[in-house]
């Protein structure tokens, strides 16, 4: 089975797009993104308990949270985070497109 479902995602790309998931940007420069959250169905008390997990003590510290494509969520910390190309940002699809 698993020998199959590599085989499918290796030869298309609609099969592909359609299992995997793109990381999603969940909170950025001290914004929760509501239709991120909503989406991925996550609430902020869920990204707050994230962030201090990181061992962050406040949302002000934080320049952005990312929900990978494998579940895992990234803390994107303003000390770590030069600009918004930062390596733990650069694959996020619709980092352009958030309003500051």
């Amino acid at each position: 089975m698993q020998y199959f479902l590599a085989k499918l995602l290796s030869r298309s790309t609609q099969f592909s797009n359609f299992v995997s998931s793109e990381p999603t940007l969940l909170f950025f420069s001290g914004a929760f993104l509501r239709e991120a959250l909503n989406k991925e169905r996550i609430t902020e008390d869920e990204v707050r308990s994230v962030i201090q997990s990181q061992g962050v003590a406040s949302l002000e510290e934080v320049e952005a949270v990312v929900m990978e494509s494998n579940g895992q969520s990234s803390v994107v910390t303003k000390g770590s985070a030069k600009s918004t190309n930062s390596s733990s940002l650069s694959n996020v699809k619709n980092l352009n497109m958030v309003e500051i």
